[in-house]
């Protein structure tokens, strides 16, 4: 008894802590910068709007279609501030079935600068540390983009294979979970790493018609700093069949140039607004060749999430997400599936707590199933 009074406590803490922040006046970089409200381009932070994909498809502008103003020149920025944002996130309880209850009261710091130079250059930078690198500074992203016009965007970033898409599910930046979705998390065969994973990409995204995206890129494997014998090529398609519905396919294929093994994702994904419900979707098959042989395995993911915004106004309140993954290994011949469920509370549109389970619901007859609660407070600065 008293175990789950110092458990229920614990889960309560972060939420708690927001409450005193309640009357926090901070902003994040881009409102601040632009003079808007975080609504005006999140229907929940991270999770863009419609307006919120266009600003950051058109280099961190809102464009003339809409009525906004003017692209802004870099100095414009200073008038209300510097161009600097950071995240402060918390986890001050942390524990998986299999291990040990962590308290880790400063989790992560994210300091980044994001923006666009003048009429057609933009771009972003991210410092970050987190406890489990020891803090150390690492930069988990980066891009600079020369946005020609709607239609064109060019890209050179340090980055996942979709950096440049806003949709919210496949660009891992906009999780609004502790845990990533299995997608993107799956090794599948092991001659690429995870496709969230950051590689050096020179790319080419945009909008020819208003209902259509195209991203396409050549990159190296994930993790290699230098692209060393790059020889990636990633092709996206995303159509919104609706103002609230899109839809999009993607194909990769790749080679690592040191084991000469060939890979590929080829996948389908989904996005559709229901009212104040969010649903997404992504489905993703992996062939890898296995090392010196001439054999080819074949893994296959699935990722499924629905999350409904309360408001009081355009701000958001509460958010609870329930999110299903399943996925293989050992070329099909081992499946697991997992069920994440997380409750998210905005005290402001900027200050966010929640508490999340995760519970693995089926795996091989080898591996003992386990399962995670965590809590978490974020704030963005």
């Amino acid at each position: 008894m008293i175990y789950k009074r110092t458990l229920i406590s614990l889960l309560a803490l972060p939420l708690l802590l927001a409450q005193l922040l309640h009357t926090a006046s901070a902003m994040p970089a881009f409102a601040r910068s632009e003079g808007v409200s975080c609504s005006t381009c999140h229907t929940a932070w991270p999770q863009l709007n419609a307006k919120g994909r266009k600003y950051k498809e058109n280099g961190y502008r809102f464009s003339s279609v809409d009525d906004e103003e003017e692209a802004r020149s870099f100095s414009d920025y200073f008038e209300n501030g510097l161009p600097i944002g950071s995240i402060i996130t918390s986890r001050p309880y942390d524990k998986k079935k299999s291990g040990d209850a962590k308290n880790r009261a400063l989790h992560e710091v994210e300091f980044f600068v994001a923006g666009n130079l003048n009429n057609n250059w933009s771009g972003v930078f991210e410092l970050e540390a987190e406890d489990e690198t020891d803090f150390n500074l690492e930069v988990p992203w980066a891009r600079l983009s020369y946005n020609k016009s709607p239609a064109v965007n060019v890209h050179m970033s340090w980055a996942p294979f979709f950096d440049a898409d806003s949709y919210g599910f496949l660009g891992d930046g906009f999780r609004m979970t502790r845990g990533h979705i299995k997608v993107l998390d799956s090794q599948f065969g092991g001659v690429d790493g995870e496709l969230r994973r950051t590689r050096q990409n020179f790319g080419i995204s945009g909008r020819p018609m208003d209902k259509l995206f195209y991203n396409v890129s050549y990159s190296g494997l994930a993790k290699d700093a230098e692209g060393t014998d790059a020889q990636n090529y990633m092709g996206q398609l995303s159509y919104d069949v609706a103002d609230n519905i899109n839809v999009g396919a993607f194909a990769i294929t790749g080679k690592d140039g040191a084991t000469k093994s060939d890979f590929s994702r080829t996948g389908v994904n989904f996005m559709a607004d229901v009212g104040d419900t969010r649903l997404h979707g992504a489905y993703v098959q992996g062939k890898d060749d296995v090392q010196n042989t001439t054999a080819q395995v074949k893994n296959n993911a699935l990722s499924v999430q629905a999350m409904h915004v309360f408001k009081e106004g355009k701000r958001p309140t509460w958010v609870p997400i329930v999110r299903y993954d399943t996925y293989e290994k050992n070329d099909g011949k081992d499946d697991y599936s997992e069920l994440t469920l997380n409750l998210t509370h905005y005290f402001k549109q900027n200050i966010k707590g929640y508490v999340e389970y995760w519970k693995q619901l089926n795996t091989p007859n080898t591996v003992t199933e386990d399962d995670r609660v965590t809590a978490q407070l974020s704030v963005g600065f």
